[in-house]
């Protein structure tokens, strides 16, 4: 299937402060979505880039990568959620590794917005989403009219607890985020999107991961050698 790329303004204060795209591909059962994030101006600058493996219609998450490359230095994150043994192993480093139990159907920053937009014009009330170390809630606002720079688009309004952010999900297919308001300690980052398009996807070279899906393929493989 196509990747769906979109891509969204960072303003501060109303000022620009960077760019943001996420880009989102169906693979099987599996979601592979990816955030790339580039700052300038008061946030500083580096870039931040995330990626999330996760079920496309259940959204928790299979693997979770964030990197951050800064003047100061790179940094690297990964969580891997392996249901096969019941562990979530995340790492940091080589010598920086901790292991907590797998209790949850966790999602990570990227899947759960991947389940808000599913989200868009269900007329449910809250929903809770499971992540590592607290859980959101999810309310519903209601609906908007939203100016953007692609026209006005009808929109669904969410709030979320803790942070109180906001996140407008277009009410037309796909169903994209028209804008996230997220809060800082006294001001909030505005993301709003500018351009949306596909792209060819390119071929899979993903190594599998425990609990996504990699042990079933090794079983079949071993069967057809029998």
């Amino acid at each position: 299937m196509p990747v769906e790329v979109h891509s969204y303004r960072l303003t501060l204060r109303g000022k620009p402060v960077g760019t943001h795209t996420l880009r989102t591909q169906q693979r099987g059962e599996a979601a592979l979505l990816e955030g790339r994030t580039m700052l300038q101006g008061n946030l500083g600058q580096s870039t931040v880039i995330q990626q999330s493996r996760c079920h496309n219609t259940g959204f928790f998450s299979y693997r979770f990568l964030e990197e951050t490359k800064a003047r100061g230095g790179n940094r690297r994150y990964e969580v891997v959620f392996d249901s096969s043994t019941g562990m979530i192993r995340a790492s940091r480093g080589q010598n920086d590794r901790a292991y907590t139990p797998y209790l949850l159907p966790y999602r990570d920053p990227l899947s759960m917005l991947h389940e808000i937009r599913r989200l868009s014009g269900n007329g449910g009330g809250q929903t809770r989403i499971p992540m590592l170390g607290k859980e959101i809630m999810v309310l519903p606002v209601g609906v908007v009219t939203l100016p953007t720079p692609l026209g006005d688009r009808e929109a669904w309004a969410f709030s979320l607890y803790p942070g109180r952010s906001f996140i407008y999900v277009d009410a037309e297919p796909p169903h994209p985020i028209l804008r996230l308001t997220q809060r800082l300690t006294d001001t909030s980052v505005d993301a709003l999107l500018v351009k949306t398009h596909e792209e060819t996807p390119v071929p899979n070279r993903e190594r599998p991961t425990k609990g996504g899906g990699g042990r079933e393929r090794r079983r079949r493989r071993s069967r057809s050698r029998s």
